[in-house]
């Protein structure tokens, strides 16, 4: 095909000219962040493309999911955005529709922490995890938990104008859960055990 061609191809729409563009432009990116030039044997070489062109792919991945979630969220059907991607309308729904599994025997505990709402929740099917302001930022699948002495799940909370605070779980777990919580080795939350 010539670089004047226009013709529309899938997936994603893009004129021939234009899906060639994006392909150069993805290689060179991929190639620059995988540092090749102090490598001189072939086999490194590949093992960092292919990880950094494996880090792309969750990248472009992640991209894709949030502009899928933003173009239902705007009134874009199941089937244009099939559609586009050059599947049909039940597979892009069935690949982008988030799965909501159900929790069992759900029990959360909430403090508050210099002006941070710190909640842990912890779910029989789902483990258990902390959640800063809203924001989910640590999670232990683990179901038993015989050590009372060591965290079993842990994360650092960013201050304004200082050194970030250590948020950790304590927990007991065998059949019934009992939960510990502290923020910069203080208890805020939980039993006391």
């Amino acid at each position: 095909m010539s670089s004047s061609t226009t013709k529309s191809i899938r997936p994603g729409q893009l004129s021939e000219v234009n899906y060639q563009n994006l392909q150069r432009s993805i290689e060179s990116i991929v190639i620059d962040h995988a540092e090749l030039t102090d490598l001189r044997d072939e086999a490194d070489k590949a093992f960092r493309v292919a990880a950094v062109s494996s880090a792309a792919l969750h990248i472009c991945g992640d991209l894709q999911k949030a502009a899928i979630h933003n173009a239902r969220r705007v009134g874009r059907s199941w089937s244009e955005l099939g559609n586009l991607m050059a599947i049909t309308r039940q597979a892009a729904q069935q690949r982008f529709t988030p799965l909501t599994p159900k929790e069992w025997f759900v029990t959360e505990w909430m403090a508050v922490f210099e002006q941070h709402e710190i909640r842990v929740r912890n779910s029989w099917t789902g483990g258990i995890s902390i959640f800063v302001d809203g924001h989910q930022v640590a999670e232990n699948r683990k179901l038993v938990s015989l050590n009372k002495e060591s965290a079993v799940l842990s994360a650092w909370v960013a201050r304004e104008k200082a050194e970030p605070f250590l948020v950790e779980v304590f927990a007991y777990a065998l059949i019934t859960v009992r939960v510990r919580i502290t923020a910069d080795g203080k208890q805020i939350a939980g039993e006391v055990f």
